[in-house]
């Protein structure tokens, strides 16, 4: 079976992003640092406004996932440093709005992105493997001094 991995957007307003990831694979097509979502190429948080709108970051609100067992997901902020926002396993859901989400503080070298990598258990070696995200994430960009 060949690496397969798609992203839907499903809603992408001035605020709110909420995207599906699909994808199959095997064991030896595990994908490593994949972009699942990139605010760059998303709709501007002011639409209709003049000046720049596009978002720079994202706070991820809300995480449905279903993995196939035997495989560890890991959603990754990008960065210089990239650093691992959860390890998903098996199926279930992230709720984070209530605490203000998961943040993007990946530090230096920050590109706003999302990646996801998949890594076998070790506890079972599956002969292929499925994965299903619903991502939930609110569009925000860094706020420098005389507001650009």
């Amino acid at each position: 079976m060949a690496f397969a991995l798609a992203t839907q957007i499903l809603n992408d307003g001035p605020r709110n992003t909420v995207a599906k990831v699909t994808g199959d694979m095997a064991p030896a097509s595990y994908p490593t640092g994949v972009v699942i979502l990139d605010p760059s190429l998303l709709t501007g948080m002011n639409p209709g406004m003049s000046g720049t709108s596009t978002a720079t970051l994202l706070r991820l609100d809300h995480v449905d996932y279903s993995i196939g067992d035997g495989t560890i997901v890991q959603l990754i902020w990008d960065a210089t440093t990239p650093v691992v926002i959860a390890e998903l396993y098996g199926r279930g859901k992230l709720e984070s709005k209530m605490f203000g989400g998961y943040q993007n503080n990946a530090g230096a070298g920050v590109t706003g992105k999302i990646l996801l990598t998949a890594i076998a258990s070790g506890a079972v070696t599956p002969t292929e493997a499925s994965i299903f995200l619903l991502l939930a994430t609110v569009k925000y960009r860094s706020i420098t001094i005389g507001g650009a």
